[in-house]
């Protein structure tokens, strides 16, 4: 297994992300993965291609989604937000190619305008109108969500609609969002979905705040141990992405050597 680093919860907070990520990158010995959002390209596609062959890196690319800036639901029946998240999905893999990302990452938020039913026909389309500007080696990975509510958070649903589709889509387990869903320590998905787990998202959770999120795995009640033996069972050899909200750097390289230590057992 290999470990990363989301970006996305630090650059709202950050002035100087390049600095924050060049200091963090020489800290971070075997860090081998970044997730970026699509959003963040723009400013940065030199500088990761630069960081990239620096530090032999891995990018991923997260698709913005309905709470980010960008409003963009992929699981809405409204014309605007159809057309709309066509245009970002369809920016997201150019942008991909651009950094030699082989996974692209989308939410399947609360729907709009649409029963259950209708909305995941919604996001099916969208993502077959895609798979053809796939390069071979990707990936769209289709990330679980912490209400039942949305369009897919358990792991019965993500088996039976992945049935619709080749092996170039696959499911980003979000560990806390499961927590989230289920209110339960189980790691239920690697137990039903096992090699459709492309990519992990992990952080420190707080269960006083109804299991907040986006902590350092220093902190909270994540119960580590058990969730790395979830992994393992399924001989999971992807990348587990730090998700850590923070200003200093410390927090996510006190995290990574607290992820090591259940990688190593």
């Amino acid at each position: 297994m290999k470990i990363g680093v989301s970006i996305e919860p630090i650059v709202p907070i950050l002035k100087d992300i390049q600095e924050f990520l060049e200091d963090l990158f020489v800290e971070l010995e075997n860090v081998k993965n970044i997730e970026i959002h699509t959003n963040d390209l723009d400013e940065f596609v030199i500088f990761l291609l630069n960081l990239s062959k620096k530090f032999d890196l891995e990018y991923s690319v997260h698709c913005p989604h309905a709470y980010s800036k960008e409003k963009v639901n992929f699981c809405s029946g409204k014309i605007g937000d159809i057309h709309n998240a066509e245009k970002w999905l369809r920016k997201s893999i150019e942008y991909s190619k651009k950094i030699k990302a082989k996974r692209i990452l989308i939410h399947p938020d609360i729907p709009v305008n649409a029963s259950k039913a209708k909305a995941l026909k919604i996001l099916e389309k969208h993502i077959k109108n895609n798979l053809k500007f796939l390069d071979k080696e990707q990936n769209i990975l289709i990330e679980n969500m912490p209400s039942k509510k949305c369009a897919l958070s358990t792991p019965s649903e993500f088996k039976s609609f992945l049935k619709r589709f080749n092996n170039q889509v696959g499911v980003c387990w979000d560990v806390g969002h499961e927590i989230q869903r289920f209110k339960n320590q189980n790691f239920t998905f690697p137990k039903i979905l096992k090699l459709k787990i492309k990519e992990v998202h992990i952080s420190g959770l707080m269960k006083s705040k109804n299991f907040e999120d986006h902590h350092p795995l220093t902190e909270g009640e994540l119960n580590l141990s058990n969730c790395i033996k979830s992994l393992k069972k399924i001989k999971y050899n992807g990348s587990i992405i730090l998700e850590v909200l923070t200003k200093n750097p410390m927090d996510i390289i006190n995290s990574k050597k607290e992820l090591e230590k259940f990688l190593k057992n």
